[in-house]
């Protein structure tokens, strides 16, 4: 075989195998439309980019959502298994992988679904929002997810 039609063939294996399905990256949060977009959840329009999650599943799959408290409860009550999970800094709009966020919980927090759960980069700024508010309540999201799933805490308006 000459250099020519090897290099043709090669060419052609490589975007063949490009055609393959796993185009999709989990290390990205899937894209959200504002304005557009509508909660996998309540089919409300996505709108606040600070309060936003998201998550792919395994099957490549968005999930989007205008609050986490809707995320967590459609990850309730629809178990699927998640390739990765995504949040918002409520304060600066920064997209963080869920897992490696520290989450509020405070009845006085105004999120658009109302149900009081924000995500923050770091344990600080998470003391913070949650300093003096009667029943706050600060942990990671692996701890969120926890104590949901045993019933220790339950999602409801306000949490």
């Amino acid at each position: 075989m000459n250099k020519r039609a090897f290099l043709f063939l090669l060419a052609m294996l490589v975007a063949a195998l490009g055609a393959c399905g796993g185009a999709e990256s989990y290390d990205k949060p899937p894209e959200i439309l504002y304005g557009q977009d509508v909660c996998s959840n309540c089919n409300m329009i996505i709108s606040e980019e600070n309060y936003a999650s998201a998550y792919w599943t395994t099957n490549g799959e968005a999930r989007r959502f205008d609050d986490m408290g809707e995320m967590l409860a459609y990850m309730q009550s629809n178990p699927e298994e998640r390739a990765s999970t995504w949040v918002h800094d409520v304060n600066t709009a920064e997209w963080l992988r869920a897992e490696d966020a520290w989450i509020v919980m405070n009845a006085g927090l105004m999120t658009p679904m109302g149900t009081g759960i924000i995500a923050v980069a770091n344990e600080e700024d998470a003391q913070a929002l949650a300093f003096n508010q009667e029943n706050a309540m600060v942990m990671t999201f692996s701890e969120l997810v926890e104590k949901l799933a045993s019933g220790e805490l339950m999602l409801g308006m306000g949490h």
